[in-house]
């Protein structure tokens, strides 16, 4: 048997491994497994090249690409270490003999804690280990081929894979891609055109790995839109990348300059870094429970028919509240009975709450969460960072509200059973969960190590960094860039404009030839939802059997042994970049398997 994994990151890794563990169980049949990817092992986000200084943002012992007992799938286990295991166990021998390129991981390998966050580069490094390690767990009678190349397309009847050097044909595909470039929007093609008729710089959203910096120096003010991941990433390459250091000064970081970092504005719609990852306590597996979005809270919405986006947040809110008031209270109120306020919080949380007669500033404040200090003093922006990052450092189960935001990230899977099963309705699923529960989750809950905000904190007292206002704009005059905010009274000229995030999931507008054959040809279709009013919304994420992951065609088909998963689905799917967790019946291990499954059965 034949198979082809285009895609070889973590999520063609993912079900490699479990052909292999499922070929030693099912089948003595020969079996050739072949990788396409025009990037090494690891695809391109977690390329081995790239800047050491840029991170994760998931603790390393809180990563895995092995299949656990806690998967829902049945399915041979074949066990393996997490990254925080690997870097004590394997790492040292194996970057030893990846030549000259590995050797400055191996102290980051060495001391490299549970809770740490590593190097985009080292998880690289274990995804080239765990393809080796791969190699060696394999029967005879199976090959691996890796084919460091772009597919142009693949065509069915038999299935057939296209590349540059020729044609290939297999019995079973799956495309496991990930962010793919997209065109370029009517705003984004008017700066890339001013940029260049003004020798100005303008990066479009892009893996900020990758974007072009060496025209910029300490004589420009480069404006940046976004202030998530990427924008951490981009400033970290223009600060620590260029020299620069941060040095703890009586417990409180400060930056020395290199002289080459030049100035950066960087805004929002919302006018807020996201906020700091609590410092970690969880061991692998260890999370908050459900108490009110339980699988029988989900039945009954089921049975009873669509709800409200508002109903389904009140849950999530009233689930997060348990555990901010659980532990405000064991912790700064010891007098209240804490075991009968739970019993009546999951009885009537308002009136819980009421009985407290908590003051103001204890109370958990949604509002607060999410609304920037007023105008464009930096002072306020450094005490509300301060704040930030001193919340973080309470920890994941210990400080209040940080503890209590983790309840979004341990109910990742209640939230897509929401989305799975079709709760909301499309006009709801559209204005509510897309278009603003996406975001605000995002805000609260994927953000980036304490240290970034910390380091943030030390760039802005540095006068490196400014932050605007919220709901900037960017406009152009003369030969600058500009920068306002329709909240406050800013304007700031800039040399150069950066894109400060990835380009976004749309299937439609990417620039990947295999993805726009397959829509060409009608092999894959794009979600539409179904508006009221007789309206209809096509979103960009490629249509697939949520629980096989076939493609469907433009017909809305499965097309047998033809897999497609990961991030050009979401939309559809949720959260799909998120990165394999060990000991949480992880959803990629549980697809991972099944795809594997229906392949060799």
């Amino acid at each position: 048997m034949k198979v082809a994994l285009i895609g070889a990151g973590p999520r063609g890794l993912l079900v490699l491994e479990r052909l292999i563990a499922w070929q030693q169980q099912m089948s003595a049949l020969p079996l050739t497994i072949t990788l396409f990817d025009p990037y090494p092992i690891g695809g391109r986000v977690w390329r081995r090249d790239q800047a050491p200084q840029l991170i994760m943002n998931t603790a390393a012992q809180h990563i895995t690409l092995f299949y656990d007992r806690t998967v829902q799938e049945p399915g041979p286990i074949m066990p393996g270490p997490s990254l925080a295991q690997w870097a004590v166990k394997e790492a040292a021998t194996f970057l030893r003999s990846r030549g000259k390129s590995a050797r400055p991981y191996l102290a980051e390998a060495a001391t490299l804690g549970p809770n740490d966050y590593p190097s985009r580069a080292l998880y690289g490094y274990y995804l080239a280990w765990f393809y080796a390690e791969m190699h060696r767990r394999k029967r005879p009678n199976v090959a691996l081929v890796f084919k460091q190349t772009m597919v142009q397309a693949v065509s069915p009847d038999p299935f057939t894979v296209h590349t540059a050097a020729g044609a290939e044909c297999f019995d079973a595909v799956v495309l496991a891609l990930g962010t793919m470039p997209n065109s370029l929007t009517r705003e984004q093609a008017a700066f890339t055109a001013f940029a260049k008729a003004h020798q100005r710089v303008y990066l479009p959203p892009s893996f900020p790995a990758e974007g072009d910096l060496s025209r910029l120096g300490p004589q420009d003010v480069v404006a940046m839109r976004g202030l998530g991941l990427s924008f951490f990433d981009y400033v970290s390459r223009l600060t620590e990348g260029r020299g620069g250091h941060f040095r703890n000064e009586q417990g409180q970081l400060t930056y020395q300059a290199s002289g080459a970092e030049p100035h950066i504005i960087a805004g929002s719609r919302r006018g807020l870094p996201y906020h700091a990852k609590a410092r970690n306590e969880k061991a692998p597996g260890e999370a908050w429970p459900p108490r009110f979005l339980t699988a029988q809270q989900l039945a009954n919405w089921a049975a009873s028919g669509p709800i409200t986006g508002k109903q389904f947040f009140q849950g999530l809110k009233t689930e997060v509240g348990f555990v901010y008031y659980s532990l405000l209270l064991a912790q700064q109120h010891p007098e209240v009975d804490l075991p009968s306020f739970q019993a009546d919080y999951m009885t009537d949380p308002a009136e819980a709450l009421a009985a407290l007669k908590l003051p103001a500033a204890e109370l958990l404040d949604w509002t607060a969460l999410t609304t920037p200090p007023q105008g464009d003093d930096p002072k306020a922006m450094l005490i509300y960072l301060a704040k930030d990052a001193a919340e973080a450092e309470r920890g994941s189960k210990t400080g209040p509200l940080t503890s209590a935001l983790e309840v979004l990230r341990d109910l990742r899977d209640t939230i897509r059973q929401v989305v799975d099963l079709g709760l909301l309705t499309d006009d709801e699923y559209l204005d509510f969960f897309l278009r603003w529960f996406n975001g605000t989750n995002d805000f609260l809950s994927i953000g980036p190590p304490v240290i970034r905000i910390e380091q943030l904190r030390a760039l802005i007292a540095a006068g490196i960094v400014t932050i605007a206002p919220p709901q900037i704009t960017i406009a152009t005059a003369g030969t600058d860039f500009i920068v306002r905010s329709q909240a406050a009274e800013f304007e700031r000229h800039a040399t150069a404009l950066i894109e400060a995030r990835v380009p976004a999931p749309n299937a439609g507008a990417a620039q990947n030839p295999l993805m726009q054959q397959l829509l060409h040809d009608g092999l894959a279709t794009l979600m539409e939802l179904q508006l009221a009013g007789d309206r209809r919304f096509q979103s960009g994420a490629v249509l697939v059997d949520r629980h096989s992951a076939q493609l469907l065609d433009q017909k809305r088909r499965t097309q047998g042994k033809f897999f497609f998963w990961g991030v050009p689905t979401e939309g559809l799917n949720w959260l799909t970049t998120a990165s394999p967790r060990p000991f949480s019946d992880d959803v990629n291990l549980r697809l991972a398997n099944r795809i594997a499954r229906q392949i060799l059965d």
